[in-house]
Formats: structure tokens, C-alpha cells, sequence
């Protein structure tokens, strides 16, 4: 774990611990809680990002090289147990 000093302003000082106060949290709690939802907010920028890029590839975007297999695993007989692996047998 990440022990570390923050040198903030007084006001922002202020500002959280009154926030952190108000949601019944302790400062450092609610550091981590802001830290956790700015990564979340990260990683969807990142794969919104990442999704446009593929949609402007038309090659990478390319299925019909997998239609055989998938041709394949649809001519299967469903398997008894609804999809579900088989129950394992005790010895």
C-alpha cells in the first residue's frame, strides 16, 4: 500500500474534508472512492477511444474467415446439460 504526503491548498483542504464529512467517510477513504471513479472514467475513455480506432479499420472489422467455425459449432447437437459443463462424479 501506497503511503504518501498531499500538499493542498487550505481551501481544498477544507473543501475535502467537509466533503468527506458530509459522506460519512474518512478523508482518506473518500481520496480513494475519487481516485477509484477517475480511473473507471480513464478506462472508458481509453476503450472509447480504442473502439474508434477499430471502427476505422474495415480489415480488422473482417468475420468471414471465422463463418466455417462457427458454421461448426452451431451444427453441434446441444449438449444435454443446457450449455453447462457435466456434472463431475464422485469417486
Amino acid at each position: 500500500m501506497l503511503n504518501t504526503t498531499l500538499r493542498i491548498p487550505d481551501d481544498l483542504g477544507a473543501f475535502l474534508q467537509e466533503a468527506a464529512r458530509d459522506r460519512s467517510l474518512s478523508v482518506n477513504a473518500f481520496l480513494t472512492l475519487l481516485l477509484e471513479e477517475k480511473r473507471e472514467e480513464e478506462r472508458r475513455r481509453r476503450l472509447a477511444r480504442d473502439w474508434a480506432e477499430y471502427a476505422k479499420d474495415p480489415q480488422a472489422q473482417e468475420v468471414e474467415y471465422a463463418w466455417p467455425a462457427q458454421a461448426d459449432l452451431v451444427a453441434e447437437p446441444p449438449s444435454p446439460y443446457g450449455g453447462k459443463p457435466a456434472p463431475r462424479r464422485r469417486k
